[in-house]
């Protein structure tokens, strides 16, 4: 039985950074699954044991979504009870970490339970018109329904802070919402992300281009704990969905 006094957070980005109806949503995954049954042998999920986290980029579905979702296709078959994602304050200053006061997150695939942890402050307002945690929502509802969130918005953070965040997150899988350079030309950008990923793969954060770099140190420090190495699963640039090379934005997605 539900409890009275609910709190819900209604989607605010369905309708420009995804699909806004439940038909739209899994019609566009459905197509892209389609489109990367035909890129199978780029990259053996059936090869993969373990997975404690994903990495994948947070923009509008018809840019970033085929990246993204090649790392979403894992959940499948891991079905994490709990996911602590993080992604980064775009739209506020922030000088630490904050979780979501409300009971559930809803998109057009439905409502997804809010795990309350008291490690956390506490903020409705820092969530409510960020999108890098929203967009991932709907693949996660869709491959992996019955996982519950802990949605974290990350700003300005010290290393101290990094350690001390990725500390509590022990128990939880980890989803980092990130995008790579920004409007550079498409040589300059794919140079830039080259090295952003490869040092993503070595766990530093010196020289990595990524609006999500907040949220990233905090996945380095889980990962020095746990003994873990991020693995690129797919790079592709808002060049390669439009066509504009003139200012790109770069994507990728790991697995760790």
């Amino acid at each position: 039985m539900e409890k009275e006094n609910v709190t819900i957070r209604k989607p605010a980005f369905a309708g420009s950074f995804y699909p806004s109806t439940k038909k739209a949503i899994i019609a566009f995954i459905d197509r892209l699954e389609k489109t990367l049954a035909l890129k199978e042998g780029d990259f053996d999920r059936k090869s993969i044991s373990k997975v404690s986290g994903l990495i994948v980029p947070h923009a509008g579905w018809i840019f970033s979504g085929k990246t993204a979702l090649a790392a979403y296709c894992l959940l499948k078959t891991i079905a994490p009870q709990k996911i602590a994602l993080l992604g980064p304050s775009h739209r506020s200053l922030i000088h630490s970490v904050y979780s979501d006061n409300h009971d559930f997150w809803e998109t057009p695939l439905g409502r997804t339970p809010v795990i309350h942890d008291l490690h956390f402050q506490s903020s409705g307002q820092e969530h409510a018109t960020e999108h890098s945690l929203e967009v991932q929502l709907p693949f996660i509802q869709y491959f992996s329904p019955d996982s519950k969130i802990l949605p974290l918005v990350a700003g300005q953070i010290s290393e101290v802070q990094a350690r001390e965040f990725a500390g509590v997150l022990d128990g939880y899988f980890l989803i980092i919402s990130t995008d790579l350079s920004h409007y550079h030309p498409l040589e300059t950008a794919r140079r830039i992300d080259m090295q952003s990923i490869k040092n993503i793969e070595e766990r530093k954060e010196k020289d990595v281009d990524a609006c999500g770099i907040n949220p990233l140190r905090i996945a380095f420090a889980s990962m020095h704990k746990r003994a873990l190495t991020p693995h690129l699963i797919d790079y592709s640039t808002s060049a390669d969905a439009f066509g504009d090379a003139s200012a790109v934005v770069g994507y990728a997605s790991f697995w760790f």
